[in-house]
């Protein structure tokens, strides 16, 4: 054994090689001295059968060494993405321009104990920009869950759990801070996929059942062919509503996915949705459908289509996100919906598929390719309306548009560039606002504006 594997392994292994090969040495010089006349054959002999026991041993010794340092620690990666935005938004307002710089920081630590076992745990440092000594921001964690996988592939995760669902993030979204405190687990069943979720994003007062948040959800999914994919999923959630009671919301549907030829998908779904009068203070329960159809070409044009029915009181369709008011990268465009340069400091303008029950159609298209190795661009428009705000407020939410280019120096340095305009009308719904006792609007009655912005994201993401 070499002195660097001698050193590294531990001190009672030292001490037994030390000591075998001393006996060695002592068997050779005792035959020496004892038998000088002895047959110089079968002295080597001897020697070489003691050799071999002692490279035997020591192979030994290093397998045990092996498994010693393989118990002595988990394989670490460390993952994360560090964010600086700048942005100058007109809201029309008679204020002077939101303009500011904000840093944002996610840190990753993932462990591997084995292949069955490992966790994931994500720090993340909040939008900040007051920084005069140090940032007034709080680190707080984002994820921080268990993965176990049994050997029939079962997967379950526990803890905090980022969780979207298959609908493109019209329902909930990980994306967007979905990440409750959850047991998930994924099956594979009858050729295809099971996974069901609990998650409990507000407990309120434990001594109280009826104040709580809980979220539990039944999705599958399986391919048709090797270019079809369906999905059927099932939400139902427990939430406390304005009498301080837990009332019920469902939202259903089924999607696919479709490979139509070698540069074209489709995909859609249809979805419906329920919601207990007592949530929203209406006269009557929310219920309504809505439905999308998009085409993705390989050469980067897109076209999406959505439309979800609503009424003028918000008791329209409504996704589990607009009870949550959280939101997800469901659309294409940069201000009525947004991207990721777009989604801090000016998105309070971004509605969710449903304009928060008031009902929504959109009809959205999309340019966006890598031109070069280090540059792409990202061009998209958006037609938003047949919304059903109460007497007097315009049918149409708004136009938007957004033009971005990105430059790579490496895969895991990029600047994003543009801007952004939006004519909006006073019918817009924004996602913050949410629903629970009544969706509102982000402008007063016959007040439309326009708004622009420009921005800059400068990321590194690993």
């Amino acid at each position: 054994m070499s002195i660097a594997r001698m050193e590294s392994a531990p001190r009672g292994m030292r001490i037994l090689s030390t000591m075998l090969g001393l006996v060695l040495g002592a068997v050779i010089a005792g035959n020496t001295w004892a038998a000088p006349d002895e047959s110089m054959e079968d002295l080597r002999a001897e020697v070489q059968a003691l050799r071999l026991r002692l490279a035997e041993i020591e192979t030994r010794l290093e397998k045990r060494q092996g498994e010693h340092n393989s118990r002595s620690g988990p394989e670490i990666s460390v993952g994360g993405q560090y964010r600086i935005n700048s942005y100058t938004a007109d809201n029309d307002q008679g204020e002077d321009n939101q303009t500011a710089s904000r840093v944002r920081i996610r840190q990753n630590l993932d462990l591997r104990f084995s292949e069955q076992l490992k966790t994931h745990l994500q720090f993340e440092l909040g939008h900040t920009n007051h920084n005069r000594i140090t940032t007034d921001e709080k680190i707080a964690v984002r994820h921080a869950l268990i993965d176990y996988t049994l050997g029939n592939n079962t997967n379950f995760q526990a803890g905090i759990v980022p969780l979207s669902d298959h609908f493109g993030d019209t329902l909930f979204s990980a994306d967007w801070d979905y990440n409750p405190l959850a047991l998930s687990a994924t099956v594979p069943l009858w050729g295809g996929s099971l996974r069901a979720f609990a998650g409990n994003l507000w407990e309120g007062d434990e001594s109280n059942h009826d104040d709580d948040f809980v979220h539990y959800q039944l999705d599958y999914g399986i391919p048709l062919s090797e270019d079809s994919q369906l999905n059927l999923g099932a939400s139902f959630a427990t939430i406390e509503d304005i009498n301080g009671e837990s009332s019920p919301h469902i939202n259903y549907g089924i999607g696919s996915a479709h490979r139509l030829r070698d540069d074209l998908i489709l995909r859609g779904f249809v979805m419906g949705s329920h919601t207990d009068r007592s949530l929203l203070g209406t006269r009557n329960d929310a219920d309504g459908i809505a439905a999308k159809i998009e085409l993705i070409s390989d050469s980067g044009f897109a076209l999406m289509v959505t439309t979800a029915s609503g009424d003028s009181d918000g008791s329209g369709f409504l996704p589990i996100m607009a009870l949550a008011s959280t939101y997800g990268y469901w659309g294409y465009t940069g201000l009525l919906t947004v991207q990721g340069p777009t989604d801090t400091g000016f998105d309070g303008d971004a509605v969710n598929v449903s304009n928060n029950g008031f009902g929504l159609t959109t009809v959205q298209a999309r340019y966006a390719r890598r031109l070069t190795s280090s540059f792409g661009i990202h061009l998209a428009a958006g037609w938003f309306g047949n919304t059903d705000g109460p007497s007097g407020r315009d049918s149409t939410v708004g136009l938007d548009f957004l033009a971005m280019g990105t430059y790579r120096f490496n895969e895991i340095l990029a600047l994003d560039f543009g801007g952004a305009y939006a004519r909006l009308g006073d019918s817009v719904s924004g996602y913050s606002n949410g629903v629970i006792g009544g969706a509102s609007f982000n402008q007063p009655l016959d007040k439309d504006r326009d708004k622009y912005a420009f921005f800059t994201r400068l990321q590194a993401e690993f």
